[in-house]
């Protein structure tokens, strides 16, 4: 959606709506489930920017069921997808399936109508749902160039069990209109004021010019082999008195100029991570642009058996707020 906001750019990723099928009576007057009907319980991923619609490439959305019951049951799915801050969408240029598994693709095609009076499509599918937990992934894909940031679709799905309707779930998706990435890095962080540099490609997606980007940087570290639960200080205890970076810089084609707020010791001690912003930078329509990060670490980093980790998230601020766009992490040894 156009104008979707995010209360802190670094924490992108997935929320869960979870709801039941039991009970008497739905939301905003839909009809609630039958007594007679399994219970199930359905798990919805909403996506949060920058999650979206690649480019010419589907996004799955994951639909997660728990059958309590003895026995398989069969669901119908009725799919509604409408514009959002784009033109009415013409079914040569959507695919809608249903994927057990999106390593594989994106499964069984679910033919697409049109819907003159909302501009949109629709389609219905159905579905075996096996005893216990299951997932299927909805993949939906466009082969339609983007605009601007902010254009994508809403998609509506009412799920129905023996004809009783057991819940409807809206879910807001927008095309993605920056591509960032992080190659895998392997080799260890520099010596004690030596610097180590981070390159990141950027692709604006659109057919719009992105101006005043942003960088919101973060730098922490993990314990031994690293994993999200696992974060730690980057600096022992003995050595609190130390900066874990003594200075960090950014740059985009011009001069190396530092990240405010990291390096050399102003950062919260004893925090697990550093964090700061740096720009502003424009991408043109279409455009690549390179985006290249460098830390010097101090001697307390040398004496750590830890895994380094850098997030990077591309924002932009108005007086409307903050918008996110895209974000990569990269993970690496300190010694």
């Amino acid at each position: 959606m156009s104008h979707r906001r995010i209360r802190t750019a670094v924490a992108a990723g997935a929320a869960l709506v979870v709801v039941s099928a039991c009970g008497s009576g739905g939301a905003d007057g839909e009809p609630g489930p039958s007594a007679s009907v399994p219970e199930v319980a359905r798990y919805f991923r909403m996506s949060v920017a920058p999650d979206g619609i690649p480019p010419r490439e589907p996004a799955y959305l994951p639909l997660r069921f728990k059958n309590d019951g003895d026995v398989p049951f069969g669901a119908r799915f009725e799919f509604r997808i409408t514009p959002l801050h784009q033109p009415a969408l013409k079914t040569g240029q959507w695919r809608l399936g249903v994927s057990d598994d999106p390593v594989k693709g994106p499964g069984e095609a679910v033919a697409l109508t049109s819907r003159p009076s909302a501009g949109g499509l629709s389609g219905t599918a159905s579905l075996k749902v096996p005893r216990g937990s299951s997932t299927r992934y909805l993949a939906l894909g466009s082969d339609r160039h983007v605009d601007r940031a902010g254009e994508g679709v809403r998609v509506r799905i009412r799920v129905s069990v023996k004809g009783k309707v057991v819940e409807n779930v809206t879910q807001d998706i927008d095309f993605l209109a920056v591509s960032l990435h992080a190659a895998e890095r392997e080799k260890p962080l520099g010596k004690a004021g030596v610097w180590t540099e981070f390159a990141y490609p950027v692709k604006n997606l659109t057919r719009t010019d992105l101006r005043d980007l942003q960088g919101e940087l973060v730098l922490g570290c993990l314990d031994g082999n690293g994993g999200l639960a696992d974060q730690v200080s980057c600096v022992s205890a003995e050595d609190g008195a130390q900066p874990p970076f003594t200075a960090v810089e950014w740059r985009t084609g011009g001069d190396w100029k530092p990240v405010p707020g990291m390096g050399g010791g102003r950062e919260k001690k004893p925090a697990p991570q550093v964090t700061g912003t740096f720009g502003k930078f424009d991408l043109p329509a279409g455009g690549n642009q390179e985006i290249r990060i460098r830390v010097k670490p101090s001697a307390a980093m040398e004496r750590e058996d830890k895994t380094g980790r850098l997030m990077l998230t591309l924002v932009h601020r108005d007086e409307n707020g903050l918008r996110q766009y895209a974000d990569t992490q990269q993970e690496f040894p300190l010694s």
